[in-house]
Formats: C-alpha cells, structure tokens, sequence
C-alpha cells in the first residue's frame, strides 16, 4: 500500500514538472511567433550587397576623352553622338561631331575618369578565370554560354570575344567587366543588349588596351555596348559602332570610319555587388530589436 502511495506521489511529481513547462510555453505572447518570423525573413531576404553604377561626373557627356586622337579613315566619316575632348589631334578633324570638341581636355574630366575606375575597382567581383577568358564560351548558372546576367566579373588576363560570335547582356541592371589584361574583340563579333539591359550601365576597365575588332558594313546596330574605362588606350576597328563611351584620358583613342554614340538609360535597379546598404543595416537592426522584445516579453510572463 505504501508502495502504491509513494508510487503515485512520484507520478504526480513528474506530471507537474512536465506540465510546469509545458504551462509557460502556453503563456508566451501569439505575437512573439509572429515577430521573430518577421525578423527571421528580414535577415534571409534582405540582399547583402549592393552593386552600384559608378558616377562618370564631367566624363558623362563625352563620346570619346582622349590624349591623342586618331581617325584613320575620313571617308565616310566617324560619327560621334555625343562631346568630345583631347590633347593632341586633327586641327579639323573630319568627323561628324553632334556635340562640342575641347582641346585640351579638361583636367576635371581625368579626375572623374580616375574615381569611377576606382569604383569599379573597388567593387566585389566574381572571378571568370586566373587566366585569359573567352566571354562568348563563358557559362553563368543556367544561361547558355556567353549570356551574361547584371553583375561584376573579373579575370587574371584579358577578356576576348571570338570572332563573328555574340556576348547577350541579359537583364536590367548594372554590369562591371575588369579583365587583368587587355579587352579584345574579334571582327564581326557583337556585344548585345537584351532583357532591359542598357549600353549606359555596362563598364569596361581593362588593366591593358581595348581593341574592338572591325565590323563587315556599317550598321545602325551597335557591335559593343559599354563605357570603356582605358588609359592604355582605345581602338575602334573600321566600321565598328559603340554604344557607350571611350574614355581614355592619358591614352590613345583611335577611331576608322565609326559610329560613337553615348547611351542614356533609365534609374539604375540595384543588383548584386559588394557594399551593404543603409536601408539593409537598418532591416538587421530591426529584425534584431524584434528578437529582444520577444525573448523579454518570454522572460516577463514566465516570471
């Protein structure tokens, strides 16, 4: 008999420690679940980085900046929609300018060249390779070879682009090419603009010249698409069209028969790169108060 008392004192015992926790759990605020899911999402959706267009300042109006300026071709002429600046050049170059040529080019426009490639550089990038790449055979996720998403790339040597092939931009959004070499393109080859991608957005910034290969015909379809960043020089083969800009304060910029025409796009979206956000710092901070309110609300009703 005392048996069975001492037995069923024991299991009274054990419920009531069992249930004691099991009481507080049932006590914790229905909005704590909902709070901490909240902060939970903030954190696992906010993106971490945020990769941005660097600012061209004065460079911005400019089809071509330049030390030296050569056309090689005065028939047909080079057409450049847009300003143009350089040091040494034709006295009366034959080209079809839309906007103003300054000689010399001002020294505020080497300046704002300089920081904008210091921004691309200065941005988180994903390596294509140690060495020399080929864009048109490079694969990114699911997208076939050469279709390339907004983004900054990187390689160890140059960047090339076979000849007669297409590189697809593919999206709306900001794109960064740093080749640690030179930038080359074959003749006949293409840089093409798809998914809202704009010519505005994209930034060449070879550590060596950039060389773009000659196109068959002249074609109000442009055969590049960037703003290319190089002091160590800029060759624009016959017949080429950029849409972008040639910016090479210092450097050489030679043009052949060439249509230049600086692009203008629409508010740049953020897309993925390398420096968090105020906005993202301040959804952390608020998805971590969230976390203290709830766990002291926890703490106050056990109590």
């Amino acid at each position: 008999m005392n048996a069975q008392i001492a037995s069923s004192t024991q299991s009274r015992s054990n419920a009531h420690r069992i249930a004691a926790p099991v009481s507080r759990l049932r006590r914790i605020p229905t909005g704590l679940p909902a709070s901490l899911g909240i902060a939970a999402t903030l954190l696992i959706c906010t993106p971490a980085f945020a990769q941005t267009a660097p600012n061209l300042g004065t460079t911005a109006t400019y089809g071509i900046v330049s030390s030296t300026f050569t056309n090689s071709n005065t028939s047909p002429q080079t057409l450049i929609n847009g300003d143009v600046c350089f040091t040494t050049g034709p006295t009366t170059p034959p080209l079809g300018i839309s906007g103003t040529t300054t000689t010399p080019c001002p020294p505020q426009t080497g300046i704002d060249q300089g920081a904008a490639l210091a921004n691309l550089l200065g941005q988180a990038c994903t390596s294509l390779g140690a060495g020399a790449i080929t864009l048109d055979s490079v694969v990114i996720g699911s997208n076939p070879p050469g279709t390339i998403p907004p983004g900054c790339y990187s390689s160890g040597g140059a960047m090339n682009i076979t000849a007669t092939t297409n590189v697809t931009l593919n999206g709306n959004g900001v794109y960064i090419f740093r080749p640690g070499g030179a930038l080359n393109t074959g003749a006949n080859s293409q840089v093409l603009l798809a998914g809202g991608a704009c010519a505005g957005n994209v930034f060449w910034a070879p550590v060596g010249a950039a060389t773009l290969g000659a196109n068959a015909a002249l074609s109000p379809t442009p055969t590049f698409a960037g703003n290319i960043l190089a002091a160590a020089g800029i060759t624009i083969g016959h017949f080429a069209h950029l849409s972008g800009r040639a910016l090479a304060f210092g450097g050489t910029v030679t043009t052949d028969a060439n249509t230049v025409t600086v692009p203008v796009c629409a508010a740049t979206p953020v897309t993925g790169g390398s420096v968090p956000t105020l906005s993202e710092w301040a959804m952390i901070l608020l998805a971590g108060l969230l976390a203290i309110a709830g766990f002291g609300a926890m703490r106050k009703r056990a109590a």
